[in-house]
């Protein structure tokens, strides 16, 4: 019995990381797509974001290249799924974060803490490393607020 109910909990924790990959395929960023899906507990998907401009902000691709002007107007996949919550009227409270492209950093960390989100998964076929030193930030964070994360 608790052999079939972790392979089932695996396998839909595959599928949802697999959804966030796609998801990470709708970004207009020619050099990273990064995708995340907030589920609920009773595996309902409650929020969706990929990295992007913010709403209202055209995808230009000249922003899009200049790494300068993309990274002041960009927003990660993560904090796009708070804000897509948000904006649909949607509590993230004892929700899980299922997360590809990047590990989550200390800045979106904090919002994940903010709202609740009580486990984080990630897959992130990459770590560049000017990732490392807000990713080992972002596990302190997470440890000392006692959010479960895994990074595949």
């Amino acid at each position: 019995m608790i052999i079939n109910t972790l392979m089932k909990n695996w396998k839909w924790q595959e599928r949802y990381l697999d959804l966030a990959e796609e998801i990470s395929k709708w970004s207009k960023d020619p050099s990273t797509q990064c995708g995340a899906v907030a589920v609920g507990d009773k595996g309902q998907i409650l929020s969706q974001g990929y990295n992007g401009f913010p709403r209202g902000i055209h995808d230009n691709i000249g922003l899009l290249e200049d790494k300068k002007s993309k990274y002041d107007r960009i927003v990660h996949a993560e904090m796009n799924v708070i804000y897509n919550a948000c904006y649909n009227g949607v509590s993230l409270d004892g929700a899980s974060l299922y997360i590809y492209g990047l590990p989550l950093c200390s800045k979106c960390c904090l919002g994940v803490i903010q709202v609740g989100i009580r486990r984080v998964v990630m897959r992130a076929p990459k770590l560049p490393e000017r990732w490392n030193e807000s990713w080992q930030l972002s596990q302190k964070l997470l440890s000392e607020a006692n959010i479960k994360y895994d990074l595949q």
